[in-house]
């Protein structure tokens, strides 16, 4: 018996590939529903996701989709989805999409642009070590790229602060190609042919239909803490108000906080390790226009907000441009994003402040000229873990966990994307269940981040 403490996407991902190779398992969840952060909610005909937006996937997510009957549900990104832009001088710039736009446009200066092309013939080195994501970036490609696309992108993606976080944590995959090849670009070239073709999408009815999915037909237990641990003999007894559950092994699956007060009176330095890793808040801002009112043609997947800029949100997507069958035929859907390590007084403000900043906001850069007809607020006090360096010591402390048969599955360790938290599961439930290395075709770790406002 293995028992999955926590029914987020990850802790689902590994209870339904445990199940799958045959293995008992539990699900205690402390929540009254399943799914974590995925959330999706149906307001007045608009599907509003209240987390994560897309879901950026290779074939690998598809077959696991397929074998949740949820293939037919796929909806792709609309075509203007290839299109990113960033604010400058207080108006959007599309962002090049490929060598040629980017040497032909406005975005970035022509000393950046010679920067980034001759970033293979570069050769330096890190100042210090561990290099924060702003230092890596600005040793290889100039502070203007760092300031006006690595800011925000950290800031969209990951609610960070690109000189706090950590490259080699946050974005191992082009940290790893810089130290092997000693470029980028170069790096990235070599590793092409072992990257799998990612796109992005949403499901149908919502993706919190993918959890929801995981979650059917294992044995899931809603309203159900784990209140305690205590070890024995042959494993751990797991401690719930509905009475104990014996278990060879037990997958921490919730936030560390949570998990550090679980293994803190057996493991009491790693538990101080897990207790110190910090969180980023997030508000997530749904607003509905009708599409009359919006002059922005909103031709894109959205807008990053770089920090130079002095922003009131960190970026906003375009929700009704990406899935046109979210709203009605006659409106629109903006999501913004407000908070972040970058804007934490931004989120710290009360809900009538927040609500009419991102409104001045939009009126200036997507010249919206009415009042919202809807709009909802969702407040994220942990939205996203820190890899920071208050994150370097739980690599160690995962592994010692695992040795007590406590092993870790959670967004605060190997990735926070859905992606990344799908791959993790499959990935500890086949050791867990003696399989072997995943096959072939199977969900494979994530290239690189993915840009997500």
């Amino acid at each position: 018996m293995i028992v999955v403490i926590g029914a987020g996407l990850s802790g689902l991902s590994c209870a339904w590939h445990l199940r799958e190779a045959g293995v008992e398992v539990v699900v205690l969840e402390a929540g009254d529903r399943v799914g974590g952060k995925v959330r999706t909610v149906e307001e007045a005909g608009c599907r509003l996701e209240l987390g994560p937006n897309t879901l950026y996937a290779h074939d690998g997510h598809r077959a696991l989709l397929a074998r949740l009957g949820l293939d037919g549900d796929i909806v792709p990104v609309a075509d203007v989805a290839r299109h990113r832009h960033v604010l400058r001088g207080g108006e959007y710039r599309t962002l090049p999409g490929g060598p040629l736009a980017f040497l032909c446009g406005r975005a970035f200066s022509a000393r950046s642009k010679w920067r980034l092309l001759t970033e293979p013939f570069r050769r330096n080195r890190p100042r210090q070590t561990p290099e924060t994501v702003a230092a890596f970036f600005r040793r290889r490609l100039g502070q203007e790229m760092v300031e006006r696309l690595i800011d925000p992108f950290i800031g969209g993606v990951f609610a960070g602060d690109p000189e706090h976080l950590l490259a080699s944590l946050t974005l191992p995959a082009i940290y790893d190609a810089e130290r092997d090849a000693g470029s980028i670009l170069l790096g990235m070239l070599k590793r092409m042919h072992t990257l799998r073709r990612r796109d992005s999408f949403t499901l149908r009815h919502g993706l919190e239909s993918l959890p929801r999915a995981l979650a059917a037909g294992l044995d899931v237990r809603l309203s159900c803490p784990a209140l305690g641990l205590e070890r024995g003999d042959d494993g751990w007894t797991v401690v719930t108000a509905a009475g104990p559950i014996a278990a060879d092994a037990v997958v921490l699956a919730l936030p560390a906080p949570a998990a550090a007060a679980l293994v803190e009176p057996w493991l009491p330095r790693q538990a101080q390790d897990l207790a110190g890793l910090g969180y980023a808040p997030m508000a997530v801002v749904h607003t509905v226009f009708r599409r009359t009112d919006v002059g922005h043609a909103l031709n894109g997947f959205g807008a990053l907000h770089p920090r130079a800029e002095r922003p009131f949100a960190a970026g906003a997507i375009w929700s009704g441009s990406l899935f046109p069958d979210c709203v009605p035929a006659e409106e629109t859907l903006l999501t913004s994003f407000v908070g972040g390590m970058q804007f934490v007084d931004r989120y710290a403000v009360d809900d009538q402040t927040l609500l009419a900043g991102v409104n001045d906001e939009l009126a200036r850069t997507c010249r919206t000229r009415a009042a919202p007809l809807r709009q909802r607020l969702t407040r994220w006090a942990e939205a996203l873990p820190q890899y920071d360096e208050r994150a370097l010591p739980i690599a160690h402390a995962a592994s010692v966990l695992a040795g007590e048969r406590l092993h870790v599955c959670a967004n605060w360790h190997d990735g926070v994307s859905m992606a990344d938290c799908l791959e993790k599961g499959e990935r500890l439930a086949r050791r867990l269940a003696g399989t072997g290395p995943a096959p072939e075709g199977a969900l494979a770790p994530c290239a690189a981040a993915r840009l997500t406002v």
